[in-house]
This record gives structure tokens, C-alpha cells and sequence, in this order.
């Protein structure tokens, strides 16, 4: 995966919390099993409550001429929005009553709070008063929307569930210890994620390193060339000197001989 790819869904699930959509809160991050098939080929949830499950699913990235392997490409992000309930129901045969919980057979009143969750979706992300929402938008550019719906394969009954994929060209990830700019979108996420106390902060620190304030240019790290093609290209001022080296400046001596 990528830093670029997890940063997009953290920022996608904390701007839907900070939304105030129908689900509240209720917004996961990669749950696997908010929405799970059973082995007889129905739908199951284990959530008690309307829900929005974030994934990013597939990457993929073709020309990498410019980033070399930290370019991200292409990026699908699933929303899975669901109404689970809990009910109880009548065994016609011996009069007792079973609670029942799960997903249920969609109608008129599913359909609008799924219409509705999925229209607030949309509205957040591209919310210019959610500084989780801009963060998210200066780590891509949109591409395309779809809608899904979910049903059961058992016998086919459509269930109050359904998904809307995202797919965002999402920018490269940044090389490790590069320096940001004051107003950088990276800085702006790391310190949202501090004042939320997201618990992936610190991996992000980790991953994204110490600023390095070398005056030299790591052409391998920016552009994904060895230092072989970098030299060839004329890319190193002073071929032979390693590239972290700090040439210190000159000195004026009057020569009085």
C-alpha cells in the first residue's frame, strides 16, 4: 500500500465524523466484517446502527517516469453504507417470538436514509469548513463516482445496503525527509491527527522522518533513478562527492605577494 493511500482514508473516515451525516460517528475505518456474507450466501452485519466502512481497495500507477515507485496513480476508495436493525418476529408455528438481527429487506424508508447517507458522502468530502475534507482534497484530484447496491445471493432479496466508489488520482508519496513547506497539506494532516489523537500519528511521523536540510538533492529518492543514471544525466554538480555532504562557503583572501 502506500502513506498517500492510508492518509486519504483516515482523512475520508475523521472528516465523515466531523460531517454530522445520519451515522454520527459511526464511521470505520477498513472493518472487514461491517458488511460480511455468510456461507449460505446472505449479507450479515455485526453493527447495531446506520454505518459508513471506509476501504481504499486497488492502486494502480503506469507511468513512473517522474516519481519512480512512490507514485500512487489511480486509487479506489469504497464507502459501505448500511441499516442494521434489530427486530423481533413470530415464529408462526410455535408463537415465539425471535429476535432478529442483521440487514434488512430494503423499502421506501431504507432507501432514503441510504440516498441521504450517500448524498452527505459527497457533500463532506468537498466541504470547504472540514479541515479533515481540504486535507483530503489536496492529496488528490477527483476522477469518477459509482454507486452499488448489495443484495443477497441466496434469493436475490435487496438489502439496505449498498457502496459509492471513489477513484482519485492520488498524488506521490513524499521521499523520506523531505522538507514541507510551511502551508503543506502533510503538516496539516500530521497536526490534525495530533489534535484528534489518531492513533496512526506516530507511524506517520516515523514514516515520513526527520526534515533533511541537505542542500543536495537526492535525485534517486525524488525521481526513483540510481545514482548511475543520475550522474550520467549530469545530475550531480560534483560527481564523486556524496550527495549529503555540506560544501561549505567560500572565503575571500587577499593575496598581498
Amino acid at each position: 500500500m502506500s502513506l498517500t493511500m492510508m492518509a486519504l482514508r483516515i482523512a475520508a473516515v475523521e472528516a465523515l465524523k466531523l460531517g454530522g451525516t445520519l451515522v454520527g460517528t459511526n464511521v470505520l475505518d477498513s472493518q472487514i466484517s461491517a458488511i460480511d456474507q455468510t456461507a449460505d450466501g446472505d449479507l450479515q452485519t455485526d453493527q447495531q446502527r446506520p454505518f459508513i466502512a471506509v476501504y481504499s481497495d486497488t492502486s494502480k500507477a503506469s507511468d513512473l517516469g517522474n516519481t519512480g515507485l512512490r507514485t500512487n496513480g489511480q486509487i479506489e476508495l469504497t464507502f459501505n453504507c448500511g441499516v442494521s436493525l434489530t427486530m423481533g418476529q413470530t415464529n408462526k408455528e410455535t408463537g415465539v417470538t425471535e429476535i432478529i438481527e442483521g440487514l434488512p429487506s430494503t423499502d421506501a424508508q431504507f432507501e432514503a436514509i441510504l440516498d441521504v447517507v450517500g448524498c452527505q458522502i459527497c457533500r463532506v468530502l468537498t466541504d470547504p469548513s472540514n479541515p479533515w475534507s481540504q486535507v483530503f482534497g489536496d492529496l488528490c484530484t477527483l476522477v469518477s463516482k459509482a454507486q452499488v447496491r448489495s443484495s443477497s445471493a441466496a434469493d436475490g432479496v435487496r438489502l439496505a445496503c449498498g457502496q459509492i466508489k471513489l477513484t482519485v488520482e492520488a498524488y506521490a508519496d513524499p521521499p523520506l525527509g523531505q522538507v514541507f513547506a510551511p502551508d503543506s497539506h502533510w503538516l496539516k494532516f500530521l497536526a490534525l491527527m495530533a489534535q484528534n489523537g489518531v492513533a496512526q500519528a506516530g507511524l506517520f511521523e516515523l514514516m515520513l522522518g526527520q526534515a533533511n536540510t541537505s542542500t543536495d538533492q537526492s535525485y534517486e529518492a525524488l525521481t526513483g533513478m540510481t545514482t548511475r543514471d543520475a550522474r550520467s544525466l549530469a545530475l550531480y554538480a560534483m560527481d564523486g562527492v556524496p550527495a549529503g555532504v555540506v560544501v561549505a562557503s567560500p572565503i575571500s583572501v587577499e593575496d598581498r605577494g
